[in-house]
């Protein structure tokens, strides 16, 4: 009997242990950099009832979290000022931010790149569900900004 050689060709892949079929995708590195300071009532209490909240969610485990502490009226601190782990986005950090001063700014980089730049407070649900659409594929509950503009709450290109 003769065996048609597709199957005999699925025999080889299978014995060699690959059949062809996609490795699961590799979840996105996800890195929240979260910017503000003392100077800034939203930002303090940002950190006192939201990011305690987010800091128990399942999606927050899986994400990379940076503070960086700036002032109102500063734009993205120099490379020395900030976090070793934020210092190579520097470059990335200062064009998103378009040097805009205020606080908080965030910045959501995935796989290092800026995926979402935006100044003000979200409610840790809201960065739950951003992190879950970012684990998943769904789609993001924000429209994104990856180069804010120098006004207030603008900006210049979306994602």
């Amino acid at each position: 009997m003769r065996v048609p050689r597709l199957v005999a060709a699925f025999a080889l892949c299978v014995m060699a242990g690959t059949t062809g079929a996609q490795a699961p995708a590799k979840p996105p590195a996800v890195h929240i950099i979260w910017m503000g300071g003392n100077d800034c009532p939203p930002c303090v209490a940002w950190r006192k009832s939201e990011l305690p909240k987010l800091q128990a969610s399942p999606e927050f485990a899986g994400v990379k979290f940076s503070y960086v502490t700036k002032s109102i009226m500063s734009s993205v601190p120099i490379a020395i000022f900030l976090p070793a782990e934020v210092r190579p986005y520097k470059d990335k950090l200062d064009y998103a931010s378009s040097g805009r001063h205020g606080s908080p700014q965030a910045a959501i980089m995935v796989n290092g790149e800026v995926y979402d730049y935006f100044q003000g407070t979200r409610m840790a649900v809201d960065i739950e569900q951003m992190l879950a659409a970012l684990r998943t594929g769904a789609p993001y509950p924000f429209k994104r900004c990856v180069k804010a503009s120098r006004e207030w709450l603008k900006c210049d290109s979306w994602g």
